[in-house]
């Protein structure tokens, strides 16, 4: 059996800020892979639908606003064995704000963001390669804390200042292309930030800088052909969020951190997609971030999810490729407090709708 995919779906998933964390585009490095001289962009939109009660039994509306993800790259060899690639994406994100209703953490806002630049290589050695690179990172952020959960700490307001920071990228992969066969493992390492500060508590303003290490990650994907015209793929990925925490230096004195995670995030995903004819492919994908059933911030009010999405690509005489996709999200229960706060207050049955759209030119 020969198998030569054409298929190009990338899932909804991409664009969701993810429970156990802030986890935005999962940093992928699959654009290394491409054949050829290859190029894309893709913009996808995620719409959260995310409110709850609290102990007093006032609703809080939709915390949460639409966030947009950007990504891009380019790939291209260098030899036979050699290529290249650069990545471009929007690793973090997420856009919380509460309305000023009477609800226990009205006026609570943030709005973290972030911009990732990866170079990659990618050495052959038969159907074994290594492939690894440098990633540089831009985060900063922006939160208020209202409600009357934090007592006499509502109205504190932080601003972290854009910062850049590097780390790096290592994996290795296996392929059988006559199969569709490839098996790849990438680690990220951690990333040091230190973010100019502003604080208002109290109403008193001051300056600090604030420490931030995004986490390490390890993210496993494989596909394989099943049938000439059929492929199967997935990806699970771990980041280490146990521990984590922004503790800007005034607040954390006389409160403690900002936001803390207290537990790793593991995504799953499988997917089947489907060359229809020359030019078209279709595909179905499952995601699942496994609930971690702890108390959760309310920066981050549910607590894992699971995801279907559907998309097709159409592949142009030109060699241009037009992908579009669209997804369903059903997000975890959860139950959000504050340091010093007991009485929980209760988000249920929440969704959210997602779509992608990408264009890929091979050239």
């Amino acid at each position: 059996m020969t198998v030569k995919p054409t298929f190009a779906f990338l899932a909804c998933s991409m664009t969701t800020a993810s429970a156990g964390g802030l986890d935005q585009s999962g940093q992928p490095v699959t654009l290394l892979f491409r054949d050829g001289r290859y190029a894309e962009v893709a913009v996808g939109f995620w719409q959260p639908t995310v409110d709850g009660r609290d102990a007093l039994g006032t609703g809080s509306g939709n915390v949460y606003g639409p966030i947009t993800d950007v990504f891009a790259g380019i790939k291209t060899d260098l030899g036979e064995r050699l290529s290249a690639a650069l990545i471009v994406d929007e690793p973090y994100g997420v856009n919380v704000g509460y309305p000023a209703n009477g609800f226990l953490y009205a006026g609570t806002e943030a709005e973290p963001g972030s911009l990732g630049v990866t170079g990659l290589l990618r050495w052959r050695l038969g159907e074994v390669a290594v492939h690894g690179g440098l990633r540089a990172e831009r985060i900063g952020a922006e939160v208020t804390l209202g409600g009357l959960a934090y007592g006499p700490f509502a109205g504190y307001r932080w601003t972290g200042d854009d910062d850049w920071g590097v780390g790096w990228v290592a994996g290795a992969s296996w392929e059988r292309p006559e199969i569709g066969l490839r098996v790849a493992l990438t680690y990220g390492s951690e990333i040091r930030h230190a973010l100019d500060s502003q604080e208002v508590l109290f109403g008193q303003a001051g300056g600090s800088t604030t420490e931030i290490t995004m986490p390490q990650s390890l993210n496993l994907d494989f596909q394989t052909g099943v049938t000439p015209r059929t492929l199967v793929y997935g990806s699970v990925r771990w980041v280490d969020w146990n521990g984590w925490e922004v503790a800007p230096a005034a607040l954390d004195a006389a409160f403690g951190p900002l936001i803390t995670f207290e537990s790793d995030a593991w995504t799953y995903r499988l997917g089947v997609g489907r060359q229809l004819t020359d030019a078209l492919s279709a595909g179905v994908e499952i995601a699942h971030e496994t609930a971690i059933d702890t108390m959760q911030s309310p920066l981050s009010p549910y607590d894992g999810y699971t995801a279907l999405t559907i998309g097709s690509s159409y592949a142009l005489p030109s060699g241009v490729t037009l992908t579009g996709a669209v997804g369903y999200h059903v997000l975890g229960d959860a139950e959000v407090t504050t340091p010093g706060n007991p009485v929980p207050a209760r988000f249920d049955d929440n969704h959210a709708l997602a779509a992608q759209l990408r264009i890929g030119i091979s050239f």
